[in-house]
């Protein structure tokens, strides 16, 4: 590329040509003007005008709260005093909860949902083993996907690079062969079928999906839980972010939350947030 123009001097597939932006963006989105013209010998042979439009998730803390009251009535629990995060761009974010070393409360699998994600990655890791004597070229990339599977790393440059280059191979490989495709998606299905029956208690987190979908919002940390008692601890956090390209962004900093419980219990980390559009926020999108 040189004074905006691209210079061709042969395909891979004749009247085939494929031109990937990559753009770095500072604001959650914007609009670009794009004039293409396409050069034969000096000859104009194809020109048109493209209206672009980049954007990318805008996430904000909308409320942390110092104190976090949960009570607990009968099955219901209540939370009036939620950490409020709002995303204000037109992108899809990615976040996960890592409590530090110095936060009185962790954050763990519960025990179901535990079993279910042990069994899942033994059945796929077992499967991989067949797969690998079918497809030895294959076989490092399978490997890598159950080792990111069983730990999921976080949300931190080297990490996303890793994890955006493993989707990548794995994209091509399933794209590139038919078979593996089929082979691939049964290993995922039937362990996951096999397994599906240890969930239980998920009618209150399908609740909760639909308002983080709405908000354009996954929460990878869900389904997890921490443990409350009636007596004061501090959550000591970082909220890590990306989006669906994978890109880094600075995490968010829950220092200092005291949560106090009127009983003991073990909470599912998504009652502590509110990911829903706040009255009064503007919102760049649907």
């Amino acid at each position: 590329m040189e004074n905006n123009i691209l210079y061709i001097d042969n395909v891979d597939v004749n009247g085939y040509l494929g031109v990937k932006f990559i753009s770095k963006l500072t604001e959650p989105d914007i609009e670009k003007n794009l004039h293409i013209a396409v050069y034969k010998k000096d000859r104009v042979i194809h020109k048109e005008n493209k209206l672009l439009k980049l954007f990318r998730p805008d996430i904000n803390p909308y409320s942390l709260p110092q104190h976090i009251f949960v009570n607990m009535e009968g099955d219901e629990i209540n939370i009036p005093n939620k950490i409020k995060i709002v995303n204000n761009g037109l992108g899809t974010a990615i976040l996960r909860l890592e409590c530090l070393d110095n936060s009185d409360i962790k954050i763990y699998n519960p025990m179901d949902i535990e079993e279910f994600r042990k069994n899942f990655w033994s059945d796929v890791e077992r499967k991989i083993h067949k797969l690998n004597e079918k497809f030895p070229e294959y076989n490092q990339l399978l490997i890598e996907f159950a080792e990111i599977g069983k730990s999921p790393p976080l949300f931190k440059k080297s990490d996303l690079e890793r994890i955006k280059k493993l989707f990548s191979e794995l994209i091509k490989a399933l794209e590139e062969s038919e078979e593996f495709l089929k082979d691939f998606a049964n290993m995922i299905l039937t362990s996951y079928l096999k397994n599906i029956s240890i969930v239980t208690e998920l009618e209150s987190f399908l609740i909760y999906l639909k308002s983080v979908y709405e908000s354009k919002i996954i929460f990878i940390d869900a389904t997890n839980v921490i443990k409350v008692s009636t007596n004061p601890m501090k959550l000591r956090a970082k909220l890590y972010i990306t989006d669906l390209e994978y890109n880094e962004y600075k995490p968010i900093e829950l220092d200092n939350i005291t949560i106090t419980s009127n009983k003991e219990l073990e909470l599912p980390v998504y009652l502590l947030f509110d990911f829903s559009v706040a009255e009064g926020v503007s919102r760049n999108g649907p």
